[in-house]
């Protein structure tokens, strides 16, 4: 594929050729081709094409109601690639559909489990910034959602950020839908700002979502730091290395 060196830069399309700016290669320029949008949507030959073109599109409108969900946790942590990962994971989970038949297949509820683990950004994770145990627990009888902090010395289990003073954790969890006319947002919690010197004693932190309920849900965990500044607690500026995970995700 052609890149683009002139001082001039262009995008869109000129006779055969396509101008376009990737997001980390730069501006490219390619040749026009492949098969006409016409033939795929008619031609025997590209049924499979057509099936996985309707079941992406599925993927793409549930992960964007999953995001909108999550809308409010995404700031400050996820990274550029989050949207198409995300999509890229709920793609799989439709694979999963064994109810309907190809091309018709959708996000079933009880495959939601393949989103445990999923890392709002790409270039961190809890583990990495924090190598303590994180203990979550959901009690679905009462809808309460806990967070146990244990005892820890920041310096030695903490991944030190340049500036950083203080660390903060949230936790998060939310009723799953695919219904776009009802989307609950999360309910969250977060720690005390905690320095990092000295020894923070272990501390719990609590949410409640609605008692008994038959849903799926989703529970989130994350860690941000901070620089302190007279009694002000100020977000490092394009620190790459807050995390945020969807730790578990209890099925019903």
């Amino acid at each position: 594929m052609a890149k683009q060196e002139s001082l001039v830069k262009f995008r869109g399309k000129v006779g055969d050729l396509s101008f376009t700016k990737h997001r980390t290669r730069g501006y490219e320029v390619r040749m026009r081709g492949g098969v006409d949008k016409a033939r795929i949507m008619s031609d025997p030959n590209f049924e499979r094409t057509r099936e996985n073109m309707s079941e992406f599109g599925t993927a793409a409108k549930t992960a964007k109601l999953i995001r909108i969900q999550l809308n409010n946790l995404i700031w400050g942590t996820a990274d550029k690639t989050f949207r198409n990962r995300l999509t890229s994971v709920v793609n799989r989970i439709i694979k999963l559909d064994s109810e309907n038949v190809r091309g018709q297949r959708v996000f079933l509820p009880e495959n939601s489990h393949r989103l445990k683990g999923f890392e709002f950004n790409a270039n961190s994770s809890l583990e990495f910034m924090f190598s303590g145990i994180l203990a979550t627990g959901f009690d679905r009888a009462t809808g309460e959602v806990s967070l146990v902090i244990p005892d820890f010395e920041p310096r030695r289990e903490v991944t030190l950020v340049p500036e950083a003073t203080h660390v903060r954790f949230t936790l998060a969890a939310v009723e799953q839908t695919l219904d776009p006319e009802l989307v609950p947002r999360p309910q969250v919690a977060e720690s005390d700002y905690i320095p990092l010197i000295g020894q923070h004693p272990s501390e719990t932190i609590q949410i409640n979502l609605p008692a008994g309920s038959d849903k799926v849900v989703y529970i989130v965990v994350g860690i941000e730091t901070f620089l302190e500044s007279n009694g002000v607690y100020y977000p490092l500026k394009n620190n790459p290395y807050n995390a945020m995970t969807i730790v578990d995700v209890d099925i019903p």
